[in-house]
């Protein structure tokens, strides 16, 4: 799913949609949501196409052509559409609102990094294009729906999964959207978000769903010494609440243009962590791609850590890079054996898959 350049919930308030407004819709032959479907007829005109988008696992997604052009309609499930997942601990109406509230967040980072990228370009040419979020068009509260705009991209996944040709080009390709991203982070991670009572309430159980399936659930892949220690860390990272994080931020989420420009999507799963947790999420797959290519992955590690260190240098600096490394371990081995494991890491032959989980471990017995 992908979403237009930089109109901001902070200036452009999206659409509320009474659901009286809509016009009655049969159900659709193919499957789809009606409500959807009433939703789409109500906000664009017709003639319109509509098709589903596969790829969400707590929400249903649909693709609306018209005559006033490309949008997307996503709507929160109460069950996960795929995958073996446990039973999810919010509502859909919950994701709905966190959705909506960390969306205006990353939006807020987008402006501020345009603004002092703009300011650099006086002085000095650019190294990273600024992100770009989606503008949120309507919300239908009711039925926990929202509509968006479309922007061009397609998933950086694409690119991390493929085939390098030249190393060197692919390498520094793939470097390029990894700078904009992590310099956004800096300055997602230092926003304020409020109300921040309310929305603790609203994304501290699916924070606790998340760090069961991709912390706690990998304990017996660690040797049993690391147990104690491992846990402490996972229990630490459960009442860390100082910073909101986007809280998906995969390959998936992430749409990259010709250009290098980033498009960031889906902020359902937002909490109240720390910086070091999101920017790991990322990197596991960057690391993963180069253990797949039998090279070290610190040394990009390293490098994007400078760029979000240029966004906002965190206090402790040796204790945040130590943080970041251990979630990037935690997450290697998840994508290696958790639910989506095909996703992530399907593509890899026998070799590449023991070297992604002596890394991880190797990295988790160092540091805990």
């Amino acid at each position: 799913m992908s979403y237009p350049a930089s109109t901001s919930l902070a200036t452009t308030a999206p659409l509320s949609l009474p659901w009286s407004a809509a016009p009655a819709a049969p159900a659709d032959s193919a499957g789809f949501d009606s409500e959807m479907i009433q939703v789409a007829r109500l906000l664009w005109p017709g003639p319109q196409s509509i098709e589903p988008v596969a790829g969400g696992l707590f929400n249903r997604v649909l693709k609306v052509s018209s005559p006033a052009g490309t949008h997307y309609l996503k709507r929160f499930t109460e069950v996960a559409l795929s995958g073996d997942f446990p039973p999810l601990p919010t509502r859909a109406a919950q994701r709905c609102v966190v959705a909506c509230s960390w969306h205006d967040l990353a939006s807020r980072a987008c402006v501020m990094q345009a603004t002092r990228q703009a300011t650099r370009q006086t002085t000095r040419p650019a190294t990273a294009q600024p992100l770009n979020v989606p503008a949120l068009v309507a919300i239908q509260s009711e039925y926990d729906i929202v509509a968006m705009d479309a922007a061009a991209g397609a998933p950086l996944h694409e690119r991390l999964k493929s085939e390098p040709g030249d190393k060197a080009a692919d390498a520094a390709a793939l470097e390029l959207p990894l700078r904009s991203i992590a310099r956004w982070l800096g300055r997602l991670h230092a926003l304020p978000l409020q109300p921040r009572n309310p929305l603790l309430a609203a994304s501290r159980p699916f924070k606790a769903f998340k760090i069961e399936l991709q912390y706690i659930r990998l304990l017996d892949e660690l040797p049993s010494p690391l147990h104690r220690a491992a846990r402490a860390f996972i229990d630490d990272y459960l009442t860390l609440e100082a910073e909101p994080v986007h809280g998906d931020l995969n390959s998936r989420n992430l749409l990259v243009d010709a250009d290098h420009r980033v498009s960031v999507i889906d902020f359902e799963q937002g909490h109240f962590g720390e910086g070091s947790y999101d920017l790991a999420y990322l990197l596991s797959e960057y690391a993963i791609r180069a253990l797949n290519h039998d090279r070290d992955p610190l040394p990009i590690v390293a490098r994007a850590w400078d760029h979000y260190g240029s966004a906002r240098l965190p206090a402790d600096p040796l204790a945040w890079q130590r943080r970041l490394h251990l979630h990037l371990a935690f997450q290697c081995l998840y994508r290696l054996v958790g639910p989506t494991r095909a996703v992530w890491t399907g593509h890899l032959d026998e070799p590449a898959g023991r070297r992604v989980r002596e890394w991880s471990l190797g990295m988790l017995e160092r540091l805990l």
